[in-house]
């Protein structure tokens, strides 16, 4: 009888032991194959060019020179009044324009244009967040082929001569007219439009045309 109670003792004892060694990890079992996965690193996007920056500078008075009408030449004042708000007055002699151009992040749209603005005042904040767009003046991407509001991109690359300066890396925009006219319009970062053509067919094969080019800066 007294080896029978030793035998099952033995037994319990040695289905604890063996109980215990499966719970508990031993020294000599193989690492963990599992890898973490490492966060992915987004990339910095590309910032577009600054819209602000095709205008000519803050207070500025710019003179144009003309040719093939009496009122190419013309003065242009730049006011930044608000953040993204741009307003100038364009003198041509004949009459004064007063325009309005709102910046957004893709493009520039005019949402102002009076002439004859002599006594020109440009409206508080809360007027201009309520006035609807007129026109598309410049838009991104600034690459050959864009189009927008009946202009395209034709060239982003160019150089032009004009009496103030030679620029490079100019932006000609042109528009085609029903009546077989062509404008263009000629853009430059850190001073904007620097140069305006009209063109249109005459009789005989000739071709009536207005130029004004940027002369100074002040």
């Amino acid at each position: 009888m007294k080896v029978r109670i030793i035998s099952l003792f033995a037994v319990a004892l040695l289905v604890g032991c063996t109980d215990q060694s499966s719970t508990t990890p031993q020294p000599n079992d193989p690492p963990s194959t599992e890898t973490e996965t490492e966060p992915e690193i987004e990339e910095p996007q590309e910032m577009g060019p600054d819209l602000h920056t095709y205008f000519m500078p803050n207070q500025s008075i710019a003179r144009f020179e003309g040719m093939g009408n009496e009122y190419a030449t013309y003065t242009l004042e730049t006011q930044y009044l608000y953040d993204d708000y741009i307003g100038t007055l364009e003198d041509n002699g004949g009459t004064v324009v007063q325009r309005i151009y709102r910046v957004e992040e893709n493009r520039i749209v005019k949402i102002f244009e009076e002439v004859e603005a002599y006594e020109a005042d440009f409206p508080p904040f809360n007027e201009l967040e309520s006035m609807p767009e007129l026109e598309t003046y410049l838009s991104l991407p600034l690459e050959e082929g864009t189009a927008f509001g009946g202009w395209t991109i034709e060239q982003v690359d160019g150089t032009l001569e004009t009496p103030f300066q030679t620029f490079t890396d100019v932006i000609m925009l042109s528009q085609e007219g029903e009546d077989q006219s062509v404008i263009e319009k000629y853009f430059v970062e850190g001073f904007g439009e620097v140069k305006r053509v009209f063109r249109m067919p005459g009789g005989e094969g000739e071709e009536f045309e207005v130029i004004s080019t940027l002369q100074s800066v002040d």
